[in-house]
């Protein structure tokens, strides 16, 4: 997903019109809509300070917007994040069909520490009637990521359990780490 992309899923995950946004962001003038809406279509990306601003107006972490490299363990984790929603990658239960990949391919089902210096082992569920694939593993040796990699995991099992909404899972991502 790209920068318009994740900015037009988070604001209207938050209800927001383009109106209500370009007014919020301190737009002026009757085609305020027009020039928020530039943000969405990729016509133009905002500076640092407009990219704060817009962050703070949808009660999100700039992170879960802002286009980065994987330089850290954070930039990793949104990548994941993003991966999910866009459906590249297939991290869900399959009780919430939103956060399935199309054809199932890979659904991971737990992930857990596997020795005293916490690597992260994911597992998988393989359906024969969908899965083409030899299942691929990645080993990951990265305290952090593998931290943040259970606590990601941790949330996933609150959403299968029922313990939080969908909505409530969408908004840890978008307001993580800060959550």
């Amino acid at each position: 997903m790209n920068f318009g992309d994740r900015l037009k899923k988070i604001r209207t995950f938050r209800k927001m019109t383009m109106d209500e946004f370009g007014e919020a962001l301190g737009l002026e003038g009757k085609n305020r809509s027009v020039r928020a809406s530039q943000y969405e279509t990729g016509a133009r990306y905002p500076k640092r300070d407009m990219l704060m601003k817009i962050a703070e107006v949808l009660r999100c972490n700039y992170k879960a917007l802002d286009d980065y490299g994987l330089g850290s363990a954070e930039d990793i984790i949104e990548t994941l994040f993003w991966l999910e929603e866009s459906a590249s990658i297939n991290t869900s239960n399959k009780h919430f069909p939103e956060y399935e990949a199309p054809g199932n391919l890979i659904t991971l089902c737990e992930m857990q520490p596997v020795s005293n210096d916490k690597d992260v082992k994911c597992t998988y569920n393989e359906d024969s009637n969908t899965s083409m694939f030899v299942p691929v593993a990645i080993t990951i040796n990265y305290g952090l990521v593998n931290d943040f990699l259970l606590e990601w995991n941790k949330k996933k099992q609150e959403l299968a359990n029922g313990e939080i909404t969908p909505a409530e899972y969408f908004e840890w991502k978008i307001t993580w780490p800060h959550a």
